[in-house]
């Protein structure tokens, strides 16, 4: 088998994601879901395709995002629970004062 310059190795991979994107267009399966997981194959979506594509990047982004917040206000949260079980003495002579 002869080594095949960059060239034909792109020809040769475009032309398998595009076969592959046609594939589960054929049978029916989302083919954004499978440009989603793979980038290549973005370019043989078609233009409706595409805007779902960005629109679903969209909310992933978002999800991600609200994620992060919450894991940031988790740890806080536990955190500030750590500390303040450190300090139990500090609680007990507030309410024996009161």
């Amino acid at each position: 088998m002869s080594k095949l310059n960059a060239e034909e190795r792109k020809a040769r991979d475009n032309d398998r994601f595009s076969k592959r994107v046609d594939e589960r267009r054929v049978k029916g399966e989302d083919v954004v879901a499978y440009a989603l997981a793979n980038k290549k194959a973005f370019k043989f979506l078609t233009k409706s395709e595409k805007h779902s594509l960005k629109e679903r990047q969209a909310v992933l982004l978002e999800e991600a995002k609200v994620k992060a917040q919450e894991a940031i206000k988790l740890r806080d949260e536990q955190e500030l629970e750590k500390i303040e079980a450190a300090f139990p003495e500090e609680e007990d002579t507030k309410s024996s004062k009161s």
